[in-house]
């Protein structure tokens, strides 16, 4: 078995997440990928609701003209349903929010084995995540820190004195980074380049907790050398763990089902597929090059 429909949501918000867009559909474009393909594009801004996001889409679009591009405002939809809902603090009804516009933009959606969220800024509600195979990324192991940006990751790890970290991609569920792990990998925090920018940390506890506390008020701003170095460690496996994802779908090595995540033989995977060998390949061809290896 081989081949997969790959769907993508992205709100095309970030110069991050539309590099890594451009990357997994022209590796896909070229076959890289074990014959898995783009099923669509949904993109929740409407034309004329940001000039980078309309600039990113006729990008797209003249890069990838077999590429089906759906967009429909998410912010525009029932908006007075959905502030109100916020602004009472009514979680109930936002999810019945978020239930209705995916009602409104599902009969649009194609079918797609996993669905990959890249840089999507609009959380989905119970049936969008019931429906579909959506998986998200987040910058830790499995038992890492969840539910935080990547700067606090990245202090928690720090604070810790963490001696690996890692990137998965787990199920979108409705409780935020809680989802089936669907495929992750591990590095390390430690070796010739990075022990000498531990020793900056002040030896003191109470120093230390100090500086942790200024620098992660300073969330993605910090400059401090082992929280960037810490943070390129981890960006730099982000795009090779989504293609190598990716390319274990369009394999058939690996499978969302409504049970959960399998093999290509239907054993479940119940933490996930590690992917560190193959991440680590990527991450090493690629500083050879300075580009991401498809």
């Amino acid at each position: 078995m081989s081949g997969g429909r790959i769907g993508l949501f992205s709100s095309l918000t970030s110069g991050g997440s539309r590099e890594l867009l451009r990357a997994v559909l022209g590796a896909m474009a070229e076959g890289a990928l074990g014959g898995a393909e783009a099923a669509f594009l949904m993109v929740d801004r409407g034309p004329g609701e940001a000039a980078e996001t309309d600039a990113a889409v006729t990008a797209l679009a003249a890069a990838f003209p077999g590429l089906p591009i759906l967009r429909e405002s998410a912010a525009g939809f029932e908006a007075a349903r959905r502030k109100a809902a916020r602004a009472a603090g009514d979680q109930d009804a936002l999810e019945a929010w978020r239930d209705a516009f995916y009602a409104h933009v599902a009969p649009r959606l194609p079918r797609a084995e996993l669905d990959l969220l890249l840089g999507d800024m609009w959380i989905w509600g119970p049936a969008q995540c019931a429906a579909r195979r959506g998986v998200n990324l987040h910058p830790s192991l499995p038992s890492g820190p969840l539910g935080k940006m990547w700067f606090d990751v990245v202090w928690d790890l720090i604070a810790q004195e963490a001696p690996e970290s890692g990137v998965m991609l787990h199920q979108v569920t409705t409780a935020v980074d809680e989802g089936p792990v669907v495929a992750w990998c591990r590095y390390g925090l430690r070796g010739r380049e990075l022990d000498p920018l531990w020793t900056l940390l002040p030896a003191d506890p109470a120093e230390r907790a100090a500086l942790i506390a200024r620098e992660r008020a300073l969330k993605r701003e910090s400059v401090h050398p082992l929280f960037r170095a810490l943070r390129a460690a981890g960006y730099a496996r982000e795009l090779p763990l989504i293609l190598e994802t990716v390319r274990a779908v369009g394999e058939g090595r690996l499978r969302l089902t409504a049970d959960g995540v399998e093999d290509g033989f239907g054993k479940a995977l119940l933490e996930g597929l590690e992917l560190s060998t193959a991440v680590e390949e990527r991450v090493g061809a690629s500083r050879g090059t300075g580009l991401p290896s498809a």
